[in-house]
């Protein structure tokens, strides 16, 4: 897409961190921005500040999401960016996690990408001058990390939607990219705060304290650069969005070892 003037980003977990910053970013090109989140406070005070339409939205919701595209359609008539962005960032080891812990990531980290494609898609495949997804994922989507089991298997697996997403596409007007952040300086692992009552787990995992405290204390980049290669790589129809090269050696040692097994 290298024209985003005038046209329609919607943006969920808008209100703080990389969601944010990608609303500034798209702002800035000219675009008409809606930016999702499921907390009320922060989103009305981030859409107030940046003069963006915010709406309450619960990405672990199908029918909240479908909400969202109502909303979009009724006050834009379609969108043509959809990021896809909304996350949490459970820790555990796996041998302690509760189903409850599985089930809040999976829900928010995956089906809130398969939400936001059910609601969104239809609305860009329709548009004549075409849309673009960007589904945010990680390094840890990449290559597995302990201490974060369901944070690692529900990157996995937004990056293998995001693969089929795009050759299923291939051809049409429709782009698609896959952002894998490596740290970057967003409130992620503070996510309890947002955690439904019902999955809440009382025993706090004891491999948590410690991968929380791993990430942390990395030095993260800012959000604002990761914006920008978002912008960039929808501009330029571009697939992976790979914020810290330093990290690739990681995907090049578990792709080594996958070949060197095969040729065992």
């Amino acid at each position: 897409m290298e024209e985003l003037a005038g046209r329609v980003a919607v943006v969920t977990g808008g209100a703080s961190g990389i969601g944010r910053a990608m609303a500034v970013r798209f702002r800035d090109a000219g675009m008409h921005v809606v930016i999702a989140d499921v907390e009320e406070a922060p989103l009305a005070a981030t859409a107030a500040e940046l003069g963006v339409v915010g709406v309450r939205t619960d990405v672990a919701d199908s029918a909240s999401v479908q909400a969202l595209a109502d909303q979009v359609v009724e006050r834009f008539g379609t969108a043509h960016v959809l990021c896809n962005n909304a996350g949490v960032g459970g820790g555990g080891v796996i041998s302690s996690l509760t189903l409850n812990d599985w089930k809040w990531v999976l829900d928010v980290n995956l089906w809130g990408v398969v939400h936001g494609l059910q609601s969104f898609l239809p609305l860009l495949l329709a548009n004549d001058d075409g849309g673009h997804v960007v589904n945010t994922a990680s390094m840890a989507g990449l290559t597995a990390w302990p201490g974060i089991g369901p944070y690692n298997a529900s990157k996995y697996a937004v990056v293998a939607i995001s693969e089929t997403l795009a050759l299923e596409l291939a051809g049409s007007r429709v782009g698609v990219s896959v952002l894998c952040p490596g740290v970057v300086n967003t409130n992620i692992f503070q996510s309890q705060r947002n955690r439904p009552e019902a999955l809440r787990n009382p025993q706090r995992n004891p491999g948590a304290r410690a991968a929380n405290a791993q990430v942390t204390s990395m030095s993260g980049i800012d959000p604002s650069v990761v914006a920008d290669q978002v912008h960039d790589a929808v501009v330029d129809g571009r697939f992976w969005i790979l914020t810290h090269p330093e990290l690739v050696e990681h995907v090049e040692h578990r792709t080594r070892s996958i070949v060197d097994a095969a040729h065992r």
